[in-house]
């Protein structure tokens, strides 16, 4: 065999491995699907919850595609065009669910501020200018990567001829979460320790924790595919890639589904609260009449003998 298709026959072996984090993904999903019923799809319809719905069955659904078009299969002809086509999608599928992965954890920090604070209006700007940066580097990568993917008859997986420059799909991404990092653990440290009720208090301190475990995740990942884009050769491009995007996805699933399953046992804590200080009151006034009930019925009759006894 020539060595050239040897070569490319590896190489197409090594991005098969891309399609291992597909069940890592689904079996989390279905770990999550019934506080996804019920913390979730039993809330009110919001711009958040359309895109955590969108976010959370986007991403598997495009992985499963990418795994069907990877493994081999002929269920879909391949060819040179739609290599190029689909990568550059995906890639831009992939901008769009970081944008929403990150939207949804600024709401969940801004959940933990005071409506109208300052940082909420200066985050907002950052994001949206960051991610407007991060959509202009995603077309200038895919400008770069289109010209060197190429479709592998011998296997039939498309593949990189040459080693493309994706770094800056991974930096804009890294100053961002530095910067919310940094800001969500000042917020933090600068908040008063009395916040409230004991449950309000739980779940402020869960949102600030899970916050910063998320960043702090998505900040190891930036780096790690930095260091892999650079260092690592070409055939571990699609698999730091999916990775990514997996671990993005599943980190903010948790991020999202604890987050509501805490506020909302905060809720039935409260109602639950709310209510026994109710059944006390009630319970109280019935005592209260009961005795006010006694009360009069003992002096009516010591009023009766009075009179009786002046007649």
């Amino acid at each position: 065999m020539d060595p050239a298709d040897l070569k490319s026959i590896i190489v197409a072996l090594q991005n098969v491995a891309t399609t291992r984090y597909m069940p890592a993904l689904l079996y989390d999903h279905a770990l999550t699907l019934d506080d996804e019923v019920e913390y979730i799809w039993s809330a009110p319809s919001t711009v958040a919850k359309v895109l955590f719905l969108v976010l959370r069955y986007m991403v598997p659904l495009l992985l499963l595609v990418m795994t069907i078009t990877r493994s081999g299969i002929p269920v879909v002809p391949m060819s040179a065009t739609v290599c190029k086509g689909w990568t550059a999608f995906a890639t831009f599928a992939g901008w769009l669910s970081i944008v929403i992965s990150n939207f949804l954890v600024l709401l969940r920090i801004w959940t933990t501020l005071p409506r109208g604070h300052k940082l909420i209006r200066w985050s907002i700007v950052f994001f949206v200018a960051v991610q407007l940066t991060g959509l202009g580097v995603t077309t200038w990568v895919i400008a770069q990567m289109i010209p060197v993917l190429v479709f592998e008859p011998l296997v039939g997986l498309c593949t990189f001829t040459s080693k493309p420059n994706v770094v800056g799909l991974w930096v804009v991404g890294l100053i961002f979460e530095v910067v919310v990092f940094l800001i969500v653990c000042w917020n933090t440290l600068d908040r008063p320790r009395t916040l409230g009720s004991d449950s309000e208090v739980a779940v402020t301190r869960l949102l600030f924790r899970d916050g910063v475990v998320y960043f702090v995740i998505l900040f190891v990942l930036r780096v790690s595919n930095v260091v892999i884009a650079v260092a690592f050769p070409v055939s571990s491009i699609f698999i730091i890639v999916f990775f990514i995007w997996s671990a993005t996805t599943l980190t903010t699933s948790r991020l999202i589904i604890n987050s509501r399953r805490a506020v909302g046992k905060a809720a039935q804590l409260r109602a639950q609260q709310m209510e026994e200080i109710l059944d006390g009151d009630d319970a109280a006034f019935d005592t209260q009449t009961d005795d006010s009930h006694g009360s009069l019925s003992g002096t009516y009759p010591r009023r009766s003998r009075s009179t009786s006894f002046r007649v």
